[in-house]
């Protein structure tokens, strides 16, 4: 690509002048879908800006969708429209519904199950599909009331990673990650108003049927398997999922919406 001017005429913030003047120059066909962009530091060079400028610049671009980065490519264009929506931004699955620090899973039981169509709806498995479900408290160290209880669901090939649960750093499916090379492509997560079941009261410290905050997440790998899922059981006054929206830079006057 041609040396690109310096976006003097365009107001706002430096990154969004830089912005502007890449999508400029994508809406003019300039840059194509499917071009690779320069990298940064023809880009800092001729902006006359700083590679956090020019990052901040690409980072905005990638959040409206018009960009991406690609292995042994780089950056390439995807569209030269931006997306108008509202988008919850979170840099790793252990971003999701993050608990407070200090917390740890302690496990209490680890048995074969087989799915019924209730869990296989809830999971969103096959009916009589084979899971092992490893049940665990989140809790602390100290004397007060675990966060919520945990069942997690195996497949039966990663059975071994169990007695690592709670015992080696990490979350569970970067133990799956480490041990068996399963990457998670997407994570699923539900969210409902349920009862506590009765199995798990006493260790929750409450009464069976009191009101729960249910989380399912369903974490999918290659060509979306299913290869671990997990239902968290809240009693009612334990825990708040609570996301705060910014209104930020789209081009044309609109606005974006991510999570601070």
């Amino acid at each position: 690509m041609s040396r690109v001017p310096r976006p003097k005429d365009v107001p706002g913030k430096r990154y969004q002048q830089v912005a502007e003047s890449l999508l400029g120059d994508m809406r003019a066909g300039r840059l194509a879908v499917g071009d690779s962009l320069p990298g940064e530091l023809e880009l800092v060079e001729s902006f006359g800006v700083s590679r956090h400028t020019v990052r901040e610049a690409l980072r905005r671009l990638e959040e409206l969708g018009l960009i991406g980065r690609r292995q042994g490519v780089g950056t390439v264009v995807l569209a030269r429209e931006p997306t108008r929506s509202y988008v919850q931004s979170v840099p790793t699955p252990a971003a999701l519904l993050q608990y407070p620090e200090g917390n740890k899973l302690v496990l209490r039981s680890n048995e074969p199950v087989r799915a019924t169509r209730v869990l296989a709806r809830l999971i969103g498995c096959k009916t009589g599909s084979q899971w092992q479900r490893v049940s665990c408290l989140r809790q602390f160290a100290d004397e007060r009331p675990p966060i919520c209880w945990v069942d997690i669901y195996l497949l039966p090939e990663h059975e071994s990673i169990v007695q690592s649960i709670g015992r080696r750093p990490g979350l569970v499916h970067e133990l799956i990650e480490q041990g068996f090379g399963e990457q998670v492509a997407a994570v699923d997560i539900s969210i409902m108003a349920r009862a506590v079941p009765a199995r798990m009261s006493d260790a929750l410290r409450v009464e069976a049927g009191m009101p729960s905050l249910t989380v399912v997440r369903r974490y999918r790998g290659a060509r979306r398997r299913l290869f671990m899922a997990s239902v968290s059981e809240h009693p009612g006054d334990r825990f708040t999922y609570a996301l705060s929206l910014e209104r930020g830079w789209q081009s044309g006057g609109s606005a974006v919406w991510s999570s601070r």
